[in-house]
């Protein structure tokens, strides 16, 4: 490069603040001359001639300095971060609810605001942190994704309702970590490679199969839902296959259906039917109706009903008995306008990566949130799905700000990805 085409850039990017717009500048510009002069010598005009009249057509470096530090510094969703620290709030509200005896422990709002601050933290983290860097740190977090299902598979420590966990240290691997760290490699995976559908597949088996050994249909169901939506963008040309492919899948789950034991067809029809096992299996369903009824607009005034999983599954139940149902109505319009202000900026990003992250990001987030809502008005069958902000536990914390995390990371360089970029990705 020119000592003359050196000093124009420099004054250029002497104008913009930030270290990681000053190094996109640098690079935009710099590949415009290289064009530019390319163009001229075409033309006719020897090199010198050509690097001058590109400078002086750039015009003033002071001037492209200022519009470029207006136009290409890094971006901070303050919208974002406001809709997440509403519901952070509202989330710590069952924490307050839980019955001692019950539980025999008082220290649930004390752990769910530490829980909420270490996701807080992690989420500002990812925000400065460059996604763009995942490229080169893949194989070490397909790794650790391979020891976590090693972990819960081969050698867990316990099992909670059935389902696997190993305890590392003081910190408690389940399902919810494995499904964070799978959904992870695959946008990854899926965001850098360039590999056919048909390569695609074999892997998606693994993973799905390494959920089913846990074992966890949360987590499988919430796995397979979000890779599905990601293949879905990812692969647009091969989705008559993918059709045909979940319609296999299909008819196998019918028959796993219809080969079901007694106790779990019961379950079927204690959700299809709850008042005919209101002593059983339907009192849940009908628990949670009287509950949800009896909160009203404002909640039940010194309300001391006894809810089973207040802190976590039925969160949502908790809320609305306690607060009424505008409390609970806020709560569900902030989530969504948390999936809503993430989908609408996946047009806005250039980079393929990018697209993944966002687009996984929501689709986890959403498909627990809408479930877990679902569920709490007997719109859905009970499971240990967790409501994201608002449910207690540390795991779940942290996958949700995660999220959070890596779409503000993604946000934040809308305006830092060159076309060129994006294409080497």
């Amino acid at each position: 490069m020119s000592e003359k085409k050196v000093d124009y850039l420099n004054r250029v990017i002497r104008h913009v603040r930030s270290k990681e717009a000053k190094r996109f500048v640098a690079e935009e510009l710099h590949h415009h001359l290289e064009e530019e002069m390319r163009s001229l010598k075409i033309a006719g005009m020897d090199g010198r001639d050509a690097e001058e009249k590109a400078i002086k057509q750039m015009g003033s470096a002071e001037r492209l300095g200022m519009e470029m530090n207006r136009l290409h510094r890094p971006k901070v969703d303050w919208l974002m971060i406001g809709l997440v620290l509403l519901i952070s709030l509202i989330g710590i509200l069952p924490s307050l609810h839980v019955s001692e005896e019950l539980y025999n422990d008082t220290g649930y709002l004390f752990k769910k605001i530490i829980y909420l601050i270490f996701g807080a933290v992690i989420s500002l983290g990812l925000m400065f942190f460059d996604y763009r860097k995942l490229r080169t740190l893949k194989w070490g977090i397909y790794g650790t994704t391979a020891m976590i299902l090693i972990s819960l598979t081969v050698m867990p420590n316990f099992y909670i309702n059935g389902e696997a966990h190993f305890r590392l240290a003081s910190f408690t691997i389940d399902s919810t970590t494995a499904v964070t760290a799978l959904v992870l490699s695959w946008i990854i995976f899926l965001g850098s490679s360039k590999k056919a559908l048909w390569w695609v597949l074999p892997f998606l088996a693994v993973s799905l199969s390494s959920l089913m050994m846990l074992p966890s249909i949360p987590a499988a169901f919430v796995f397979t839902l979000t890779v599905t939506v990601l293949l879905w963008i990812r692969f647009k040309d091969k989705r008559k296959y993918m059709v045909w492919g979940y319609a296999v899948i299909g008819v196998f789950i019918g028959t796993m259906i219809s080969n079901a034991e007694p106790y779990q067809l019961e379950r079927v029809n204690a959700f299809i039917h709850p008042e005919d096992y209101g002593s059983h299996l339907g009192y849940m369903y009908l628990r949670n109706h009287e509950l949800l009824a009896r909160g009203g607009w404002f909640g039940e005034p010194g309300g001391r009903e006894v809810i089973s999983d207040p802190h976590t599954s039925f969160a949502l139940t908790t809320v609305t008995y306690h607060y009424g149902w505008i409390a609970s109505g806020v709560l569900i319009l902030t989530g969504l306008f948390i999936m809503f202000r993430m989908l609408r900026h996946i047009q806005m990003i250039k980079d393929l990566l990018g697209q993944m992250i966002i687009l996984g990001g929501v689709t986890l987030f959403s498909t627990q949130f809408l479930y877990n809502i679902g569920m709490t008005l007997g719109l859905l069958p009970h499971t240990g799905m967790s409501l994201p902000f608002v449910s207690y536990g540390l795991n779940p914390t942290i996958q949700t700000f995660m999220v959070v995390g890596l779409f503000l990371s993604v946000y934040r360089r809308k305006n830092l990805i060159s076309y060129r970029e994006t294409e080497k990705g």
